[in-house]
């Protein structure tokens, strides 16, 4: 089955679509499987600079979503969640609202570390790159043990997408003993990674790299899915036909998928380019 676990409509500050257009994507690109993932990025309220980002309306968000359940499709299961951006000041609303809400499928992400937006440059300027990705690395391990429900583990080395480090590659070897414990943590947890093919760097194709991934699977990690973290329709399952393919080449054999938050595994089906 195509499945693609992570996309954002209009009700996201950086979506552009209604989910109807997203859905319709969808749809007509054969995917059995397709989430609704929203931006809720609490922890930008505590940016140092960076508090200009509008906030998910939540309510409203979850009304449309649960009309947008009813519609029935053969071809389609249609998910609804969020993504979740950590902070360690933002787990205590997090852990208070989430579970007010029965979403399919919550994403656990980082965007912003310890006060500071990874998606500019100006986060990066004057630091050394060990620096940087340790800070990374360490607080990607403290967001794996929130006390609230998520399902997803997302785009992991988010920073490489940003930086201009003249190797931005995680696979190296002082990150080796950080990665592995990150890894072993996520399967201990029993939490999913993601293959996010929202990269614009040229030297990266996918999140995490090729090289965690098979360390992952090497480790005894199963549960994969696919995400296109598609902001627009054309964008959705960007990329499905590489990352599948990626996937099986390392001895993966099933995307994992969430419904209420109850995993399913379904057989990887190969796809375009």
């Amino acid at each position: 089955m195509k499945v693609d676990c992570h996309s954002h409509s209009k009700y996201s500050h950086d979506g552009r679509a209604d989910p109807l257009k997203m859905m319709a994507a969808a749809r007509e690109k054969g995917f059995g499987y397709y989430a609704v993932t929203e931006h809720l990025d609490r922890d930008y309220k505590y940016c140092k600079k960076e508090r200009f980002l509008k906030q998910l309306n939540l309510p409203r968000y979850y009304r449309r979503a649960e009309k947008l359940r009813q519609i029935d499709c053969e071809e389609t299961f249609f998910a609804f969640g969020v993504e979740a951006a950590y902070s360690a000041k933002a787990s205590e609303w997090y852990e208070k609202t989430l579970k007010k809400y029965d979403f399919d499928v919550v994403i656990n992400s980082i965007h912003t570390i310890n006060g500071g937006d990874a998606y500019f440059g100006k986060f990066y300027r004057g630091r050394e790159q060990d620096e940087v990705y340790n800070e990374y690395l360490d607080l990607l391990s403290e967001s794996l043990k929130v006390p609230y429900d998520y399902d997803v583990v997302g785009h992991i080395g988010y920073i490489t997408r940003y930086c201009d480090y003249p190797d931005v590659s995680l696979v190296q070897p002082q990150y080796a003993d950080k990665i592995d414990a990150l890894l072993k943590e996520i399967i201990a947890r029993d939490k999913c990674v993601e293959i996010n093919t929202h990269i614009k760097h040229p030297l990266t194709e996918f999140l995490p790299e090729r090289g965690i991934l098979e360390r992952y699977y090497e480790l005894g990690g199963r549960k994969i899915t696919f995400s296109s973290d598609a902001h627009v329709p054309e964008d959705v399952g960007h990329k499905y036909g590489l990352a599948a393919r990626v996937a099986t080449e390392i001895g993966f054999t099933e995307w994992t998928v969430y419904k209420r938050h109850i995993p399913e595994s379904v057989p990887i089906t190969s796809g375009d380019e």
